[in-house]
């Protein structure tokens, strides 16, 4: 898909604490406009008094408002929409913008299975993949893999359980790199979580969001495993 950037005026729709330190925000573009863009893209948002920053669209391309997910900072723009922000308020957006967005293959073309591999707040635009790719009305089998420290920090948990139930082709496992006995979750590292799970990845496509230390980390396991390098698509967030 392709898209162009430009300016935006938006208005804050509701705004819920997700976690002790994430906030979900969702926003209307001023005359209910739909925002052309492609799944796992994101957005430059400002309010006035605040530098802009980029913050991935969690919500898919078919939905009617953009979810935003927003980690408090503990300064600038994020702690601001943490702290702050109200329903009601202005909200400048200027994208899309980001090329590791999901690609839908093509008629005829070979249907790849998707692994989805989350790191922390890289969970946004994997949400927003997911949620396009099981709206279609077939979709390749998807799996979602989501690691974060503690349990607590699964704010999604019960929306991809529920999801799960409701598409047998998609599954979702969670694991805890800081806990090693929680119920109904994996302990240590997504990538070694992937390794067990899966003899090979040949065939698959790829997409990574999170840290930077998670992505290069994962990436050569993935390699191992026999992913082509071409179908590895990542965003690395500071969080």
């Amino acid at each position: 898909m392709t898209s162009h950037s430009r300016p935006y005026t938006g208005r804050v729709i509701g705004v819920h604490d997700v976690s002790a330190d994430t906030r979900k925000i969702t926003v209307e573009i001023e005359g209910r406009q739909r925002l052309p863009f492609g799944a796992g893209q994101y957005m430059q948002l400002s309010v006035e008094g605040f530098e802009q920053r980029p913050f991935s669209i969690a919500s898919a391309p078919h939905e009617p408002l953009l979810e935003f997910h927003i980690k408090n900072s503990g300064r600038g723009l994020s702690a601001h929409i943490a702290e702050a922000l109200q329903p009601g308020q202005p909200i400048t957006l200027e994208g899309p913008l980001g090329e590791s967005h999901w690609k839908p293959a093509e008629e005829d073309a070979p249907v790849r299975p998707l692994l989805m591999l989350a790191g922390g707040l890289g969970i946004a635009p994997l949400k927003s993949i997911i949620t396009a790719c099981l709206h279609g009305r077939t979709h390749p089998p998807v799996h979602l893999y989501w690691g974060v420290r503690t349990a607590a920090q699964l704010y999604l948990d019960d929306f991809f359980r529920d999801l799960a139930k409701k598409n047998p082709r998609f599954s979702y496992i969670p694991v805890l790199s800081d806990e090693t006995d929680a119920a109904g979750h994996r302990a240590g590292l997504i990538g070694h979580a992937v390794a067990e799970d899966f003899e090979t990845l040949a065939g698959f496509s790829i997409y990574m969001a999170g840290p930077g230390a998670m992505i290069d980390a994962t990436v050569p396991l993935l390699l191992h495993k026999g992913v082509e390098e071409d179908y590895i698509f990542s965003d690395s967030f500071g969080v």
